[in-house]
């Protein structure tokens, strides 16, 4: 049987999309062997690898989200990672991060939970990609070798990669893990497929890609709004911005991935070793959704998890059909 891994791209609420593709080829039976994530698809994987699928119908933050109301959708993101504003802002970020209330969050503080997340680790291979600023390039965290044991040491390192993965400034606090600070991956490959050709287990590759979205659009758009709501204009603005960033890089990333199959297939090679890694040729198919937000503003659309979520399971069965 082909053994798949699977990337978890960031994307905001697009990641519903991506919660649709691996929730679906769960129920499927189709094995996932290795998983890469970052930024909101970390928080994705997080709950299909806490989730009971023996016992519940979907992972367990995917369904609480799907039964609130448009009012209570702010509430659910602000316990959900532990925000907290600053009492005295210093201009710099938004947001702070409670790690111990984002662990509670997170539902790891529950036995029950911890031991289906040690059982699916045992199955899958998960890597958490984040961006070393002093460094300049991306960092990727293997979770498996972090919760060997899940208990409460092991839960301190991965929430640190955790947190350091999905942090976007100026929204959060950069993550400090040692000397160095983290913020997400996807300044730098919001599509993390590297470990996966390094992978030999690993026989083809599935990815999202979220970069088939109307800039120029929805650019326009904001400049025809009145400015008597200048304050929502620059929320839109300053998310697109946000979204530009971290999406479109993403065209080269696959671009480059499909140029290093076909090189090795003219080469007729199978792997080929560079600067001591080794890569491997494999096929690779790639789910691409159209005009998927990454954020509805001003929670416009209260929809959007739903429809995207529905999205992504039949977009992701037809996939599979066409193989």
């Amino acid at each position: 049987m082909t053994r798949y891994g699977f990337v978890a791209s960031g994307g905001g609420y697009r990641s519903f999309y991506t919660a649709g593709a691996l929730v679906w080829m769960h129920k499927e039976r189709i094995p996932v062997i290795h998983v890469t994530s970052t930024s909101s698809g970390n928080n994705i994987v997080l709950d299909t690898m806490i989730w009971d699928a023996e016992a519940e119908d979907l992972p367990p933050t995917l369904g609480r989200t799907f039964r609130l109301g448009v009012s209570d959708i702010f509430h659910v993101f602000k316990n959900f990672l532990g925000l907290q504003p600053s009492l005295l802002p210093a201009g710099s970020h938004l947001f702070t991060v409670d790690k111990d209330r984002c662990c509670k969050a997170l539902q790891l503080d529950n036995p029950d939970r911890r031991a289906v997340l040690a059982r699916n680790l045992e199955a899958t291979r998960w890597d958490i990609l984040a961006t070393n600023l002093r460094e300049r390039q991306t960092h990727s965290f293997s979770v498996n070798e972090m919760l060997a044991t899940v208990d409460d040491t092991g839960l301190e390192a991965f929430m640190d990669a955790f947190l350091a993965g999905i942090t976007t400034i100026p929204y959060f606090k950069a993550q400090e893990i040692g000397d160095d600070l983290y913020v997400e991956g996807g300044y730098m490959d919001n599509t993390p497929m590297r470990t996966l050709f390094a992978d030999p287990d690993v026989d083809e590759i599935i990815a999202c890609d979220f970069t088939d979205y109307d800039y120029q659009g929805e650019l326009e758009k904001i400049y025809k709004t009145s400015m008597f709501t200048l304050p929502l204009n620059s929320i839109d603005m300053h998310l697109l911005v946000s979204d530009l960033q971290l999406s479109l890089p993403n065209i080269k990333i696959f671009d480059q991935a499909i140029l290093i199959n076909r090189l090795l297939e003219a080469m007729k090679k199978k792997k080929v070793t560079i600067d001591g890694k080794t890569y491997h040729r494999k096929p690779l198919h790639i789910l691409r959704p159209a005009q998927l937000e990454s954020m509805t503003i001003s929670l416009k659309d209260s929809t959007a998890q739903k429809r995207y979520f529905e999205q992504g399971q039949v977009e992701t069965e037809g996939l599979f059909k066409g193989m």
